[in-house]
């Protein structure tokens, strides 16, 4: 038992050294290798500092070819609609929507969901796994003249998944709307649908356990909620909450959204910047009554935005966009300082590509073998594993509802990483203990209790 101790001292202080730090993701719509068309095109999901302009910091391929239980997700080339990202509610994993289609598969929008299944994407933040295997055959069909399109996904655990967009008009109606559906399902249930619910159904979201879905079509223009809290049924209602139509001129078209606070709502518009175009701030002086356009944060040149995120770093509020520029668009931050405010071009997607949703992991969380979901994988975590029973469930494992030796194999390769670097996405080798450090595990290790494999 000293043993161990001293172990875990020496532990402690190399892990010391890590610090936690935040994340921005982005999708990235194609290859580089032809202009983006009404084709299937690769999707990626690029890794980037949100505070160091620079390139990406690591790179995940979403599959371009079925294999097992995965299915391949591609998503419209030229699409301004599709593309969303987002985080679980849990931190776990960040969650998409797209096509089983082969790239090059023409005018994919207009196929029909029993052919082409619409496919939930899921990639796990701490290592990098990615799971396809939801595959929807009733969701948001199209027919030869009419394009339907799957925009966007929110998730609690990435266990339930729920889901925004279109069918072609024309199309049987109930495939539509707001859809709920579960990890590895052919089908889904409408939640809300159109005409009892918006026939532009762009981004869903969820917040403080209310799922939220942003729309362009009236009198749904703005965001609204769908229901009370999540639900899984059909027949909800959709009440629109933060109501953005009277902003700007011509039609107003809002995407993603960032509600900061009960009182303070920021929303992308991609109209010109002319127009009324840019990150939007609501403020409501009544806690959600009534909402008021404070300004428009414009992102430069002529371009709105589409995808948003925001975060309170101390006393101020720093938004993520990505502006509407049909190719070789911007990943911008802004600092919130009023109309005023300057912002910083992060990345520029490359030729013949474009970035779309983008989603903020704010360290810690997410961290493979950080069995104590603080951020860092060091020698308090394996005091949870050692600690768990056969059957507990742990944070950040790679074998949910098992406690097993691979747990401890995989706490040991990861020790050291954090919040930071250990995405699982690819960006350079994952660091490694000591041989010294190595030896002290293998001898506290030697005084735990075996598990079964």
């Amino acid at each position: 038992m000293k043993l161990r101790a001293f172990a875990f001292v020496i532990l402690a202080v190399f892990a010391g050294n890590a610090v936690a730090a935040d994340s921005l993701y982005v999708l990235q719509m194609g290859d580089g290798s032809g202009a983006l068309t009404s084709a299937a095109t690769p999707v990626f999901i690029q890794k980037f500092s949100p505070t160091a302009p620079g390139g990406t910091l690591g790179t995940i391929a979403l599959p371009t070819a079925d294999s097992g239980t995965n299915q391949t997700l591609t998503i419209t080339g030229n699409s301004g609609s599709e593309g969303h990202l987002s985080l679980s509610t849990n931190g776990q994993y960040l969650v998409l929507g797209g096509y089983d289609a082969p790239v090059g598969t023409l005018a994919v929008p207009q196929t029909d969901s029993m052919v082409v299944n619409r496919v939930i994407g899921r990639v796990a933040v701490g290592t990098g796994a990615i799971d396809t295997s939801t595959a929807l055959t009733d969701a948001y069909t199209g027919i030869p003249t009419a394009n339907a399109g799957f925009r966007s996904v929110a998730s609690t655990d990435g266990t339930q998944f729920w889901t925004a967009g279109t069918r072609g008009f024309g199309a049987p109606s109930g495939s539509d709307g707001v859809r709920y559906a579960t990890l590895g399902a052919t089908t889904s249930t409408s939640v809300n649908n159109f005409p009892d619910g918006p026939s532009n159904a762009r981004i869903v979201n969820i917040v403080n356990g209310q799922l939220y879905l942003g729309s362009g079509s009236s009198p749904f223009i703005g965001a609204s909620t769908i229901g009370t809290g999540l639900p899984t049924t059909s027949g909800q209602v959709a009440t629109l909450d933060v109501g953005t139509a009277v902003s700007g001129s011509g039609a107003a078209s809002p995407y993603d959204f960032w509600f900061k606070d009960a009182s303070t709502f920021y929303i992308a518009d991609d109209r010109t910047a002319v127009n009324g175009g840019g990150i939007q701030k609501w403020e409501s002086p009544d806690s959600g009554s009534t909402w008021n356009l404070s300004y428009t944060i414009a992102t430069g040149g002529t371009s709105g935005a589409r995808g948003l995120i925001g975060s309170v770093v101390g006393t101020d509020t720093v938004l993520y966009a990505t502006t509407s520029e049909g190719s070789a668009n911007r990943l911008i931050s802004v600092t919130d300082t009023g109309a005023a405010s300057a912002f910083t071009v992060l990345a520029t997607s490359p030729t013949n590509t474009v970035y779309r949703g983008v989603s903020l992991v704010a360290g810690p969380v997410g961290v493979a073998g950080d069995y104590n979901n603080n951020g860092v994988v060091d020698a308090a975590d394996y005091v949870v594993w050692r600690n768990a029973g056969p059957t507990d469930t742990i944070p950040n494992d790679t074998t949910p509802g098992t406690v097993t030796s691979a747990d401890y194999d995989l706490w040991k390769s990861r020790f050291g990483l954090t919040s930071g670097s250990g995405s699982g996405l690819s960006s350079g080798a994952v660091p490694e203990p000591t041989a010294v450090v190595l030896m002290l595990m293998g001898l506290a290790f030697m005084g735990s209790r075996r598990r079964a494999g």
